[in-house]
């Protein structure tokens, strides 16, 4: 697709720059803040780990309050410029982008395991079929308490990206200068390919790379989920330009990293491709590419077919956490008469009791909750399929699959595992769907935020009941709206994309 076949902007109404520049302001100085934030959490621990590393009571809660004001700054401006999106988002995107990358870790210690992982894979260790070679690490003692035992879960595609780190010998200044030059480099390549393509348009990057939930949990806390999305809006990129193999192995890339992109692949699959023939003879060479893809990155790290059966079973047997699943076993082990473990109870036997008392509740629930999944995946299918081929109902269709398999399916939950839907959205995005993405976006991160709080802080137990509950409720909220009125019309991208977002992919040659 030329760039002069896309549709081109339509200008903002001049009385929208006064709002447009308010949003910014308060986005920008809500990002600034919880930077700070994770810089004054340092200064009071004198240590980078997050988990079992915590700020005095007070001084957690003085931190704890100035994220949760930070956090809303930054909401509070994203929501205006979903509504209002800049007409030129480049400077404020890749300011965001630089204040971020400053940030250390404070509501996840997730970056320590990865440099764990990378560390061994670099010495030539294997990091997939068991955890046993986890204490030679020089970043064991930094891997929280609850994931010291676990064999690696990211693809080696994310594992390649973290090996360079193994050069800091131990620093963790320098692994994480490393790992952000390696991460975020071609992040940003990406991000200006976007910015100047003619396929998409204000809604999408305000969607995608102004979003409070990429830009903290993404460059701030630096998820491997950044990676993926990378890799899926490259691909995208590739599949607006005719270069459907290309966009297959960028699609690839995103799920050998990580398994929670495999979703999106119904996009690649049906976007540009209008005829039953082009997606009957697109799923054999797309299957070809991703298995070729397999084989390449697995290739340094094979050994047997456990490399992939062991992180999926590790997967498969933690403990449902921050879902469904989780919040149904929590709610009738109490009606049963049961108790909640005190704050101070070592990790791993809290999460020996929990399984014991809740794992015949979590079987009867997970089972629910895939058969409720199975049919709105069903739904979303069909409508993608149906007659005349639609690339809006593509696009959200493959948001909405993506979403369901997250928040519903899933017996666990973290809200960065959210980046995965947001190109979709950003193309096709309807009344319902805008409002529950700016309410999950406000709640659902800021469970984690009790993380610059002690265990014992008064605050925390509450804070987390509540906001796990809120988001637990937004998984289900709207949800006709949500999941079976895909057909609706996309007002909201259709005027702040200029209609050619979420046609993009109509005019692509897309298949091989």
């Amino acid at each position: 697709m030329r760039a002069s076949d896309a549709p081109q902007p339509r200008p903002l109404p001049s009385t929208a720059a006064p709002a447009e520049g308010a949003d910014a302001r308060r986005w920008l100085l809500g990002l600034a803040i919880v930077t700070a934030c994770s810089w004054a959490r340092w200064a009071a621990t004198g240590s980078l780990k997050v988990d079992e590393s915590y700020p005095h009571e007070a001084t957690g809660t003085l931190l704890f309050l100035a994220l949760v004001a930070g956090w809303t700054l930054l909401v509070l401006g994203w929501r205006g410029m979903l509504h209002r999106p800049p007409a030129s988002p480049r400077r404020l995107a890749f300011t965001g982008l630089a204040i971020a990358s400053l940030m250390l870790p404070m509501i996840s210690n997730d970056v320590f395991s990865v440099l764990a992982y990378g560390d061994l894979a670099a010495r030539g260790r294997d990091v997939y079929t068991t955890a046993a070679g986890l204490p030679q690490s020089a970043w064991f003692g930094w891997v929280g308490e609850h994931w010291s035992a676990e064999p690696c879960v990211y693809g080696p595609t994310t594992l390649v990206a973290i090996v360079p780190s193994a050069l800091a010998r131990g620093n963790p200044w320098v692994a994480l200068a490393l790992l952000r030059v390696t991460w975020l480099v071609p992040l940003a390549l990406v991000m200006e390919l976007s910015l100047r393509s003619a396929a998409v348009r204000p809604f999408f990057h305000a969607m995608v790379w102004l979003n409070p939930l990429f830009v903290i949990e993404g460059p701030g806390q630096l998820h491997a989920d950044l990676l993926g999305l990378a890799a899926v809006v490259g691909g995208m990129l590739l599949a607006w330009a005719g270069r459907a193999r290309g966009s297959w192995v960028a699609y690839a890339a995103a799920v050998f990293g990580k398994y929670s992109f495999a979703f999106t692949g119904f996009w690649f699959w049906l976007a540009g491709a209008r005829t039953p023939r082009d997606r009957l003879v697109r799923l054999p060479a797309m299957a070809a590419v991703i298995a070729l893809v397999g084989v390449v990155v697995f290739a340094p790290f094979w050994r047997g077919t456990a490399t992939i059966t062991e992180p999926l079973r590790a997967l498969a047997g933690m403990n449902p956490g921050g879902s469904i699943t989780e919040v149904a076993g929590i709610l009738v082990h109490l009606l049963r008469g049961g108790g909640v473990p005190p704050a101070d109870a070592p990790v791993q036997s809290a999460l020996d009791a929990e399984h014991a008392a809740n794992a015949e509740t979590w079987a009867v629930t997970e089972l629910v909750l895939r058969v409720v999944t199975l049919a709105f995946g069903a739904r979303a299918l069909v409508a993608m399929l149906r007659k005349p081929h639609d690339e809006a109902r593509v696009a959200l269709g493959t948001g909405t699959l993506v979403v369901a398999l997250l928040t519903i399916a899933s017996h666990r939950f973290q809200s960065w595992y959210l980046v995965a839907a947001l190109p979709f959205f950003g193309l096709a995005c309807t009344e319902a769907w805008r409002r529950w993405w700016l309410a999950v976006v406000a709640i659902a991160p800021t469970t984690e935020f009790v993380y610059v709080m002690p265990r014992s802080a008064v605050v925390l137990g509450p804070w987390v009941a509540a906001t796990t509950g809120a988001t637990v409720v937004l998984f289900l909220a709207w949800w006709r709206a949500r999941y079976l009125r895909l057909e609706a019309p996309l007002a909201i991208t259709q005027a702040s994309n200029g209609d050619g977002a979420a046609r993009a992919g109509t005019t692509a040659r897309g298949a091989p």
